[in-house]
Parts: C-alpha cells; structure tokens; sequence
C-alpha cells in the first residue's frame, strides 16, 4: 500500500499539473502534436520512455484495488498501448490517429479527465480525504 500511496502522489500532481496546462495552453499544444508523425527521432525516443514507465508502473503495481491502485495500474496499461502503438504502427496510421484526437474538444475533455484524476488520486496519496 506504501507504493501505491507514492504513486498516487506523484501521478495525481503530474495529472493535475498537465492537465491544467493542456486546459490553458491548448491552442499552444495542437501544432507541437500534429508535427508528432514527422519527427521521428522524438516519437522514438518519447515512445521508448513512455514504455519504460509503462512497464514499470505494470511490473510494480499490477493492483487493481482500491480504485486508486486500479486508477494507477490503467494508466500504465494506457503508456504500454501507447508507446507500442507509436514504435510499431508506419508513419501514416500514426499521422491518422494523432489527426483523430488532436482536436481543441479532444484537449478540453483530456485534460478535464486528467485534473479530475489527478486531484482523486492526489487527495488519496497525502490523505486529504
């Protein structure tokens, strides 16, 4: 339970944190995403971190109660789909997906879910509640 305290701690105030800057700052964040096909060195290497901390986040806390544990586990469920999707689809299916959710409706209902989770799972870590 002491993993899953710190885990909820440091990805609730990351969610909240990133969240709140794709809420502010979307329009700023639309082009960095849409270039995200053509520069292949960045999808590689951010793929490459997101599958490590995807696969950490499985290896270590594969717990899926409380809902904070389970919440925790899903999203590194969510990295390793992600990061796998990126280093093994071409070009072209990639460009396809990323032109499907970067949308200004797709941020706003993004980083909604990532406020709301990260304040949950942050409250949960330091015992707000």
């Amino acid at each position: 339970m002491a993993l899953t305290v710190l885990l909820a701690k440091v990805v609730g105030i990351v969610l909240a944190m990133v969240g709140g800057a794709i809420l502010i700052r979307r329009r700023h964040f639309l082009p960095i995403f849409a270039t995200y096909t053509e520069e292949r060195l960045v999808r590689a290497t951010m793929s490459m971190i997101e599958l490590l901390f995807g696969v950490f986040l499985v290896v270590a806390h594969n717990i899926w109660s409380p809902m904070p544990a389970a919440l925790i586990t899903i999203i590194g469920w969510m990295a390793v789909l992600e990061a796998t999707i990126y280093l093994f689809l071409p070009d072209v299916w990639v460009g396809k997906l990323i032109a499907t959710f970067n949308t200004t409706t797709f941020y706003v209902i993004g980083g909604l879910l990532a406020v709301v989770v990260g304040i949950y799972l942050a409250g949960f870590g330091f015992a707000w509640w």
